[in-house]
């Protein structure tokens, strides 16, 4: 059949369904169809009746049946894909099929679950779409979400995937099986969200979520699989229409939103409805709709138009029809037998074939016993999934990860933000439904109480108002969310587009800011307020994270949420997680100002933070999350000690992080993210031992650095902060060994480090962190090099290190931080300008370095780094007049030589009687004492 002859059936088809039988007839009459075109149409209404029990089967399942079992091309035991070898085949649809595969090559023992697309399906928009999948799950490093461990194509040029094979139940099956209670049951759901919102931060959404995509391992560890249909959602997939809409043939309506069943946009918004069907089901053994979903437009109509009921109202509700085919396809196999993807059984051909299966399952299959009660549910619960459920999108939960805040908040006996519908929200709703009901009934009202006119009519232009007001409001709030969370990660990979990301941000920001002003009252929207001003303020310039350098941007935009986090615990004090997103405020703030050169306030801000994290730790001892917060502050307080000249004081506060991270990672060993924090503080220790002259302890720890973070970032290649990591290691290490006088080990480091940065620079070329990590290792290795006697390679990678690090001031002549990566890699030059013996341009750019010292003083008098390296400039520059006067100008230099060795140990004396030099400081003081020394001689004789 032509394609434009298909659009006009489906188009025909679609309006004769919404219509009574009787009336088709008279319908197709009046269109004068050519007889061809009125019989297809014919045939396919005449299907309708089957439709019923279409509607159970999964999307695998309903695509499958429209393929001749000789199109089946299964892959057998034994065949080679790639290196894998496949077991047997453990799932398979229309376009393809899933097999259970070992890997062949020898190298290790692995399980995949190998996802290969059929022989006969290999076109091109196929395997773009599975190009698709791929590239979302690549993005998708996550404990509870099933890895993409390969991918390639076979001899035959036939696309496949290899995922991590998870063995487990369906999340539903699971929780009545282990007879959870309602508790466990949310503990695992809250798993899930989080899992989700990880997806939705990276752009992707799911878009068919249910039961037998959430696997539930033996441990109790949820799993999501099949991101199959999903899509970024920056992503242009094949064109606008595929990336936005979701067609009914490959989702599962029982779980659908009701944008997808009308086939609209789909967000995010779209996946939390299905998370609130399954959270229906897992409280109460059914779904909202189940009693009409053998009927497609029964089912339709209940999903768009129909309020779903009280999970509590079905905890004893007993269905008269037969168990429906999506649950029973679930419990398929024997009770506990572990699995990965639900083995289909064979598909019938025809419709009575088909219920004669249905009712085979059916006897089979019994509702399971659901431990919970209805007065369990009653209440929060209801409303809580009943929110997620709305039928407009933005009347649901912002995030998946505020879904899971709610039900943390029921756990814990706190109001939740889940509320039942208001009188108000339900009378513009039934107004919206029967406008002509109602403007008949205001006529007989008029006729009769003449005096009630006005008051309704004011009343409806009170709503009318309100409701353009509200609009207004949604409209703002929808744009600014636009700017900051869909426009900036489209355009931060483009070249250049730093200056028009910051002016994005400024836009954003005045959008909020208006946001701010009508909206004192909504402490949900407050919430929401503030956590956008802390992402405003990490794209800005929190060092933790990717960022354009605006260090003062970050530092307003994470004040402002902080004066609105403030306002929030006041309102209640009692409140655990807003105590603990104001810990996590101050923390940030801190790491900010540190980074910024002004470190007596940054430890101001993380001494606030860990007071405030170590109160809650003592109220949720327990707490994963708590104790992950409390760590991750304490070693940032360390960073304060260390860059304060502190070592042996920061030392004591990494030992700490580092026995926090160590018992949290016994308790979840596959956490990656987890063992990357615990392999950080070796990296942290063996730096701080270093400056405090241990050089041994140094090394010991930054070897156990490296071996922990090389192994992880082989693991994970494309996961950012592990390589970033990696990085630090490396230059970490590297440094210990060139100061150990191992340079070799130290130059083979460096240049590993600088490869992994590269990478990341040319992956991310807008990051600031990303440059400035390449441009510090770079210059490492260039000091290394001179003192290899390399100096014409060590000088040419100090003038590439030099443009990289004026680059970054400029953007932000303020940034203190940035004027001391400047002046300290033109203090690095000064000594390769010694070994070349260009005394002339060593005094040149060793003065470039003095002037930029003093300008970070200017800014922040207490930068102790800035102090004492102007300290040694000044030595330095003392030595190079030295050199100059054996040849020429012998008294004037021998004068000036003198004149800067004494400015440089008066300041370093200064540094001392303050406790600010460290142990490595102290042994060059005496050198310099004799280099002066020497100098008076000469000058005397």
């Amino acid at each position: 059949m032509k394609e434009n002859g298909w659009e006009k059936i489906s188009g025909i088809l679609l309006n004769c369904l919404e219509m009574e039988v009787s009336r088709r007839g008279e319908y197709l009459d009046s269109l004068r169809l050519e007889r061809d075109l009125r019989t297809e149409v014919e045939s396919l209404l005449e299907l309708e009746e089957g439709a019923e029990s279409l509607m159970n089967l999964s999307a695998v399942e309903l695509s499958d049946g429209y393929f001749d079992e000789r199109f089946e091309e299964s892959a057998g035991a034994g065949q080679i894909f790639g290196a894998y070898r496949v077991v047997r085949e453990i799932g398979s649809g229309g376009m393809g099929a899933v097999y259970l595969a070992e890997r062949a090559d020898g190298k290790f023992e692995q399980k995949v679950a190998l996802k290969l697309l059929k022989r006969e399906m290999n076109t091109a928009a196929l395997r773009r779409r599975f190009q698709h999948e791929r590239e979302i799950l690549a993005e998708l490093e996550h404990p509870n979400i099933a890895r993409l461990l390969d991918a390639g194509t076979t001899k035959d040029n036939i696309p496949f995937i290899a995922l991590e094979y998870v063995e487990g139940l369906p999340i539903n099956v699971y929780c009545n099986q282990n007879d959870l209670d309602i508790t466990q049951r949310l503990d695992l759901f809250r798993e899930v969200c989080l899992a989700i919102d990880f997806a939705h931060r990276n752009l992707v959404v799911h878009r068919d979520l249910k039961p037998s995509n959430i696997l539930v391992n033996e441990s109790g560890a949820p799993k999501l699989l099949d991101f199959g249909i999903s899509k970024f959602i920056s992503d242009d997939f094949e064109n606008a229409d595929l990336a936005t809409i979701t067609e009914l043939g490959v989702m599962t309506p029982s779980y659908a939103s009701p944008e997808q069943i009308q086939r609209k946009s789909v967000t995010t918004a779209t996946d939390i409805y299905s998370l609130g069907v399954i959270l229906f089901e897992l409280l109460c053994g059914h779904r909202p709709f189940e009693t009409k979903e053998n009927d497609f437009k029964e089912i339709y109509d209940s999903i768009i138009k129909t309020d779903p009921p009280l999970p509590s109202s079905m905890v004893n509700f007993a269905t008269m029809h037969l168990p429906d085919l999506a649950e029973a396809r679930t419990d398929l196999e024997p009770p506990g037998v572990p699995r990965s993807v639900v083995e289909q059984e064979p598909k019938p051909r025809f419709k009575t074939e088909m219920l004669d299966t249905r009712e085979n399952i059916a006897l089979r299959t019994r509702r399971p016993h659901i431990n919970v009660t209805a007065s369990g549910i009653r209440g929060d619960l209801d409303n809580i999934v009943l929110k997620a459920m709305r039928k407009e999108p933005e009347r649901r939960y912002s995030s998946a990860e505020n879904f899971a805040e709610d039900i943390l908040r029921h756990l814990r006996g706190l109001p939740v933000t889940a509320r039942p519908n208001t009188y108000s929200y339900r009378a513009e709703k039934f107004y919206q439904r029967n406008k002509v009901s109602v403007f008949a009934s205001v006529l007989i009202i008029l006729a009769i109480f003449a005096g009630i006119v006005t008051t309704v009519w004011q009343a409806r232009i009170a709503l009318s108002e309100r409701a353009k007001a509200e609009k207004r409001f949604n409209d703002v709030r929808t744009l600014a969310n636009a700017f900051l969370f869909d426009l900036s990660p489209k355009i931060e990979k483009l070249p250049g587009s730093t200056e028009a990301r910051k002016e994005l941000v400024t836009l954003a920001l005045q959008y909020l800011d208006s946001l701010s002003t009508e909206a004192e009252d909504d402490q949900e929207l407050q919430s929401e307020l503030a956590a956008a001003y802390e992402k405003v303020g990490d794209v800005q310039g929190n060092p933790s994270n990717p960022n354009v350098g605006d260090i003062s941007g970050s530092m307003a935009s994470y004040e402002k949420a902080l004066n609105i986090r403030l306002k929030l615990l006041k309102s209640d004090p009692n409140d655990l997680i807003r105590e603990s997103d104001l810990a996590n405020n101050y923390k940030v703030l801190g790491e900010i100002n540190a980074n910024g050169g002004d470190l007596e306030k940054g430890k101001a801000y993380l001494e606030k933070a860990l007071e405030m994290r170590e109160t809650i730790n003592k109220k949720e001892p327990t707490s994963y999350e708590g104790r992950t917060r409390l760590a991750e502050t304490i070693n940032a307080r360390g960073d304060i000690s260390f860059d304060d000249s502190e070592h042996k004081k920061a030392i004591e506060y990494y030992e700490r992080a580092r026995e926090i991270y160590k018992k949290l990672l016994e308790e979840r060993p596959s956490d990656h993210q987890m063992e990357r924090l615990y392999g950080n503080t070796y990296v942290s220790l063996g730096k701080a031992y270093g400056w405090d002259d241990d050089l041994k302890s140094g090394e010991e720890n930054l070897d156990t650095a490296v071996a922990i973070l090389s192994k992880l970032g082989e693991k994970y290649p494309n996961d950012q902060r592990v390589q970033r990591s990696l990085v630090i290691a490396y230059l970490r290490t590297g440094d210990n060994y060139a100061d150990f006088n191992k340079e070799k080990q130290g130059i083979a480091l460096f240049e590993r480090g600088i490869e992994v940065a590269q990478r990341l620079s040319t992956a991310d070329p807008q990051s600031v962190q990303a440059k400035r990590d390449l441009a510090i290792i770079t210059r490492k290795l260039a000091e290394v090099l001179s003192r290899e006697g390399r100096n014409k390679e060590s000088l040419e990678k100090m003038i590439s290190v030099l443009s990289i690090f004026k680059a970054l001031r400029d953007t932000d002549p303020n940034n203190a931080v940035a004027i001391y990566d400047v002046a300290n890699a033109q203090f690095a030059a000064g000594g390769t300008f010694l070994a070349l013996k260009d005394y002339d341009g060593g005094i040149k750019i060793l003065k470039e370095a003095k002037e930029g010292f003093q300008n970070n003083l200017r800014i922040d008098p207490t930068y102790i780094s800035a102090a004492r390296t102007l300290a040694f400039t000044s030595i330095n520059i003392g030595t190079h007049y030295g050199k100059l006067s054996e040849s020429r100008n012998r008294l004037e230099y021998l004068k000036k030589a003198l004149e800067y060795k004494r400015e440089g140990l008066e300041a370093l004396y200064k540094l001392k009687n303050d406790n600010r030099l460290s142990d490595y400081d102290n042994k060059y003081v005496s050198k310099a004492e004799n280099e002066l020394k020497e100098i008076e001689s000469k000058l005397a004789g």
